[in-house]
């Protein structure tokens, strides 16, 4: 398969791990455990952060807002369609704000993610 071509070709420079199509997250996290990390950034496009979202893997979610729209309705998205945790029930809770020119961080604090 394509993990397996993609080990050969880097030729044990790197660790190649086959976490399936689609991607099985509990796999995923499981290596990254076995191999001691405790603590990961995740950056990625609206797949990624649905998968993470959704799963209820999220410990910590920072935004930064711009100062102007997108109105492109073809623009990408910061999620996808999902089945999220977090609902007026289960807010989010802001942890801090930080303004960085004309754009501001936020960071919020999501709770119920897997140590």
């Amino acid at each position: 398969g394509t993990a397996a071509g993609l080990a050969d070709r880097l030729a044990g420079r790197a660790d190649v791990v086959d976490a399936g199509d689609p991607l099985a997250l509990d796999a995923v996290l499981g290596d990254l455990a076995a191999r001691g990390v405790r603590r990961l950034m995740v950056e990625g496009g609206g797949g990624i952060h649905t998968l993470f979202l959704t799963a209820d893997a999220v410990d910590e979610l920072q935004l930064v807002v711009a100062p102007f729209f997108v109105g492109d309705p073809s623009a990408p998205r910061f999620v996808r369609s999902g089945v999220f945790p977090q609902s007026p029930a289960r807010p989010m809770r802001l942890q801090e704000a930080t303004r960085i020119g004309d754009l501001a961080l936020l960071r919020y604090l999501v709770g119920g993610a897997r140590g």
